[in-house]
């Protein structure tokens, strides 16, 4: 069976829908942001998605249990965040 396709806007990585705190891309993690052009949703719900299988950064792709996602724009909180991550790492 093939899974709808939409985009992602505004979202962010999370480790699910109750912990609310930013995560990388892991699989099992999951997605918040506003969806559009989902045959099942209404446009810009927001949405928290079913656990990630599988994603392709350098495609900006993200695949779930049941949708694959085109990622939009990050939010500028998770950008922030993930700004800091990365400077910390460094």
């Amino acid at each position: 069976m093939r899974k709808p396709v939409a985009t992602i806007e505004n979202w962010a990585v999370l480790r699910s829908a109750i912990s609310q705190s930013f995560e990388e891309f892991h699989p099992g993690n999951c997605l918040t942001g506003y969806v559009l052009g989902h045959a099942n949703l209404p446009t810009t719900t927001i949405v928290y998605t079913s656990p990630i299988v599988s994603f392709d950064l350098s495609h900006g792709v993200v695949e779930t249990r049941n949708t694959l996602y085109r990622l939009g724009e990050a939010s500028d909180e998770y950008k922030s965040w993930d700004r800091r991550r990365k400077e910390v790492a460094a």
